[in-house]
């Protein structure tokens, strides 16, 4: 019997160690931006090894966003090559978030992403916007499972009578196990 369990935890152990880590992978951007609001948009991916790609977008505004609103849609692609929604359709004031006045989940994600890959540090956003090298660590969002995914983020500004759209950016997300490459020995 006391071998029994040796064996049943070695399996386990084994199996735990050969499990792979799940990555995210960006496989293509795109921006679009309302020209009244909006000039000089560029986004682009940058793939560094098969298991990374970064992102970099660039924009100019020409008007500030004084009350910033942001609506995040996750969607899956189906057998059928067609993105449905997946999940996730979170509509947020960044301003709330920033002032702590709003606790959801996906907003908090998106603030903590925005501080480390742009130059945004506060919610009344002016001039000129860019993202450097930003990438999605599993850490950073939930797991989803394997598969293609179109993440996007819409940007409005809003005041007290009407909401005007800025832009809009569409974030292709491939979610798989982590590739990892056998090196061989060099010769002697």
């Amino acid at each position: 019997m006391p071998y029994t369990w040796l064996v049943l935890l070695s399996i386990c152990f084994i199996g735990h160690m050969t499990d792979s880590q799940l990555v995210y992978k960006f496989t293509k951007v795109e921006c679009q931006g309302n020209q009244a609001r909006v000039k000089n948009v560029s986004c682009n991916v940058k793939p560094i090894n098969w298991n990374t790609a970064l992102v970099n977008l660039d924009c100019y505004l020409i008007y500030p966003l004084i009350n910033p609103t942001i609506r995040v849609q996750v969607f899956m692609k189906d057998y059928s090559n067609q993105y449905k929604p997946f999940l996730i359709d979170a509509t947020f004031k960044l301003c709330d978030v920033v002032e702590r006045k709003n606790f959801l989940p996906y907003a908090v994600m998106v603030w903590e992403l925005f501080q480390r890959f742009t130059n945004v540090k506060s919610c009344h956003i002016s001039g000129q916007l860019s993202a450097r090298n930003g990438y999605l660590n599993s850490s950073y969002v939930p797991p989803f499972p394997h598969g293609q995914y179109q993440i996007s983020v819409m940007f409005s500004d809003s005041n007290s009578t009407n909401r005007e759209f800025v832009g809009i950016v569409k974030f292709f997300v491939q979610a798989m196990d982590e590739i990892k490459i056998k090196k061989r020995p060099k010769a002697a």
